[in-house]
């Protein structure tokens, strides 16, 4: 065999190995797909942006990015923020915008109103010696 048959029937075995792949491998390898967290497949073609209220964080489902505040100035990622990360974004907040805009931040005075945060208040004040009567004088004479 000359060289050139040999080129000709590597180029053709490349080729059809290729062939083979493409046919043999689902598609759905080849598409990074939705993130682990999005809900199953109904909401996701009535809706485009998902709105985390508690971390005031966008999830673009068109584009498969995040829109996140940080630093005074929105920013978009393909990733999930690194402020976010420890978060499981499964267990938190989702709102599905009624908005098929490029730009959901835009409105995000109204978001963050519309949906606002219940904080979780901690009892932070000092404890008081005395009796739970904070600031009446009933404590142990330690008072001004």
């Amino acid at each position: 065999m000359n060289m050139e048959t040999i080129k000709n029937r590597i180029a053709t075995l490349f080729g059809v190995l290729i062939l083979v792949f493409m046919l043999v491998v689902p598609t759905d390898v080849f598409s990074q797909g939705p993130p682990p967290w999005a809900p199953a497949h109904g909401y996701r073609a009535k809706t485009r942006h998902i709105y985390f209220p508690d971390q005031n964080m966008y999830y673009d489902i068109q584009r498969g990015t995040y829109i996140y505040f940080s630093n005074g100035k929105w920013s978009v990622s393909v990733k999930v923020p690194s402020i976010f990360v420890g978060i499981n974004l499964g267990r938190s907040t989702q709102i599905e915008l009624d908005f098929y805009g490029d730009r959901p931040q835009r409105y995000n005075y109204s978001h963050k109103t519309k949906y606002k945060v219940k904080k979780h208040y901690h009892q932070n004040h000092k404890h008081n010696k005395g009796n739970g009567h904070p600031g009446k004088g009933h404590g142990k004479g330690h008072g001004k």
